[in-house]
C-alpha cells in the first residue's frame, strides 16, 4: 500500500513521521512531500535541496496512478475534485469541523467565542469539508493567545491520528456527516481583522479578544497607522496570576 503524506508544517511532519515509524506497518510504502508554496519545511534536512514538491492541481493524474491513500496535514493546497474522487484523501485539520473550517480556526474561535479542536475527515472538493472520521475539542481560556490554542490543537491532531491510525490505514472507520455546514473563514477574513481602527467603539473584552487572537508568537499581525501613516504593530502579553 502506497501512502503519500503532504505537509507544509515542520512540527507536524516530524510528529507524523515518528508515528508511522513507531507503528511499523511493513506493508506501507510512505512518501513525504510538500507544497510548492514556500514554508519552513523547505529548510528541513529531509527536504532541503531535494525535489519533493507536489502541486496537486497539476500532478493529480500522477498521484492517482501512484498512491492508495493521501494524507494532508497542514498542506496549503486545495485538492481538485478529480483527485479526491479518484483516491481516498484524508485531511487532518486544526479546527473543529463543521464549526471552524478554513484559515486560522483558533483566531476565529477566540473572536466569536466558539469551540475549537482538531478534525480528521475524508476530503471532498470543498475547503475543510467532507465526512468526519473523528473530531475532539481542546480547552480555551481567556488568557490564551492564538499560539497557545494552536499548540494545543496540534497535539490533539496527533492524538487523534494515533487513536484512529489503523482504521484510517485499513479504511475501517465509520464517518459522520453534519447538515450544518459551519462557517468557512478565508485568508482575507484574517487580513481584515489585522487592521485596527483607532476610533472604533468597542468594549475592553472585544479589544482583548481581538489582540490575543492576533498574537501568535513573533508574527506581526495586528496593526494601526500613526499620524504619519506608518504602520505600528500591536501584540498582547497575558499572564495568569497563580
Amino acid at each position: 500500500m502506497r501512502v503519500l503524506v503532504l505537509s507544509d508544517n515542520v512540527q507536524q511532519y516530524i510528529r507524523i513521521k515518528k508515528l508511522f515509524q513507531e507503528r511499523d506497518r511493513k506493508e506501507l510504502k510512505i512518501d513525504y512531500k510538500h507544497s510548492p508554496i514556500r514554508s519552513s519545511i523547505w529548510e528541513h534536512e529531509d527536504f532541503n535541496g531535494k525535489n519533493l514538491v507536489i502541486n496537486v492541481k497539476r500532478d493529480w493524474r500522477e498521484l492517482l496512478l501512484n498512491y492508495d491513500l493521501i494524507i494532508s496535514m497542514h498542506c496549503m493546497q486545495l485538492f481538485p475534485k478529480e483527485l479526491v474522487e479518484g483516491v481516498r484523501c484524508i485531511n487532518i485539520h486544526p479546527g473543529y469541523n463543521p464549526v471552524n473550517r478554513g484559515w486560522y480556526p483558533q483566531v476565529f474561535a477566540i473572536i466569536h467565542d466558539t469551540i475549537i479542536g482538531a478534525t480528521i475527515h475524508e476530503m471532498d472538493e470543498k475547503l475543510d469539508h467532507g465526512p468526519i472520521i473523528a473530531h475532539e475539542t481542546v480547552p480555551k481560556y481567556l488568557y490564551d493567545t492564538s499560539i497557545d490554542i494552536y499548540n494545543r490543537v496540534l497535539s490533539k491532531e496527533i492524538e487523534l491520528f494515533e487513536k484512529y491510525f489503523d482504521s484510517i490505514i485499513d479504511n475501517t472507520y465509520i464517518t459522520n456527516s453534519f447538515e450544518n455546514q459551519g462557517k468557512v473563514y478565508l485568508k482575507r477574513d484574517f487580513i481584515d481583522l489585522c487592521e485596527l481602527e483607532l476610533d472604533e467603539k468597542v468594549t475592553y473584552r472585544e479589544v482583548i479578544n481581538r489582540l490575543r487572537a492576533l498574537t501568535h508568537g513573533d508574527y506581526k499581525n495586528a496593526y494601526f497607522f500613526d499620524e504619519e501613516g506608518r504602520k505600528v504593530y500591536v501584540s498582547v502579553n497575558l499572564e495568569l496570576d497563580e
